[in-house]
């Protein structure tokens, strides 16, 4: 039976059985990547058959008979911010390794909205659910689920009672990116661009500002507080020029808000990295196509997303905070010159 016959009726397990020479257990196996293991070959030919015929599981039926969508549900503040794009990717990568499917949404750092998406994710009967919260975590609905779906907070600065929290190490962060002004390149006043939550936290990237340049004995210059955002790093930055306050070094918070910073600082004539020399927090890919490109402090994404994941196959009864180290990538914004890639052969 090929695909055409098959759109007739309904295509069930034991025609892709039947068409692939197997069981319908083998056929099951394949599907649910256990609980027995497959012949590459075999399995090869189940889902060969499953493609020619169409077939398409009953996810009721499997949610029913497994106890498990293989389904999670992930909620980020914006995905235009490039830290959270890259970190969205890395999550559907690792899901997708370990079978698992993603249902993604926005909040736009609305709170009242954030509890609404994750109570329509428990609806939907997800196995997880992945927050970076806009705020103080708001895991209400998902707690209150009668199904109870493994929560794990991403983006934290420190332990949530009750849950799996994962975060960056962003004070030390913040003390290598003012260290790197201080010592490489001599600077001796230091400002801040954060954004408005980081006052309430307060943020672990302004007290590594602070303890490192008092550490240093450096003047901590104007400390500029707007949205983590292009557009918030841009407002900062026209504030800091507009009164006079632009120090003789910036540390960024993001590298959404040091786009903005650049763009605000080119455009009024400042040369950068001479006049003032910018270093920002995240790593993500977007600094290295900014002018001058960014340095920055990088999260460590990839790891920190396959952590998430691990919990979610493999729940941990110990619920804890799991603290990833950062690096310095280190471009031309802050004045070390940028290595330029080894250039291949042309193609003729």
């Amino acid at each position: 039976m090929g695909r055409d016959e098959a759109r007739s009726r309904r295509v069930t397990r034991a025609d892709v059985a039947r068409a692939a020479g197997v069981s319908t257990a083998v056929v099951s196996y394949v599907m649910n990547g256990g609980p027995r293991p497959v012949a590459p070959e075999t399995a090869a030919r189940v889902r060969a058959a499953m493609d020619d015929l169409g077939y398409r599981p009953n996810h009721a039926a499997r949610t029913l008979n497994l106890g498990t969508t293989r389904t999670i549900g992930l909620v980020l503040q914006d995905t235009l911010n490039p830290y959270f794009a890259e970190f969205a990717g890395e999550i559907d990568r690792a899901a997708r390794e370990r079978g698992f499917g993603v249902l993604a949404a926005e909040s736009h750092g609305d709170r009242d909205a954030e509890r609404r998406l994750l109570s329509d994710l428990s609806d939907r009967q997800v196995d997880a659910l992945l927050l970076a919260s806009s705020g103080p975590p708001t895991t209400e609905p998902a707690v209150a689920n009668p199904r109870d779906p493994t929560t794990v907070l991403l983006d934290c600065a420190g332990p949530v009672a009750g849950h799996h929290t994962i975060g960056p190490d962003a004070a030390s962060g913040a003390r290598a990116a003012v260290a790197h002004l201080a010592q490489v390149h001599g600077r001796r006043r230091i400002g801040m661009v954060i954004g408005p939550d980081g006052l309430a936290s307060p943020d672990p990237r302004l007290a590594g500002w602070r303890s490192e340049t008092k550490a240093r004995g450096v003047t901590p210059g104007a400390l500029a507080v707007d949205d983590w955002s292009n557009a918030g790093g841009y407002r900062a930055a026209r504030r800091l020029l507009d009164t006079g306050a632009l120090p003789d070094a910036l540390f960024v918070g993001s590298d959404a808000q040091a786009i903005g910073v650049l763009r605000a600082l080119l455009e009024a004539g400042i040369d950068i990295p001479r006049a003032c020399p910018i270093v920002s927090f995240d790593g993500t890919g977007a600094g290295d196509f900014t002018w001058p490109a960014l340095t920055s402090a990088r999260q460590p994404v990839r790891e920190m997303a396959d952590l998430a994941l691990a919990l979610v196959a493999h729940p941990d009864p110990d619920p804890r905070y799991h603290a990833f180290p950062v690096d310095l990538v280190v471009r031309e914004s802050c004045g070390c010159p940028l290595t330029p890639p080894v250039a291949g052969p042309i193609d003729s």
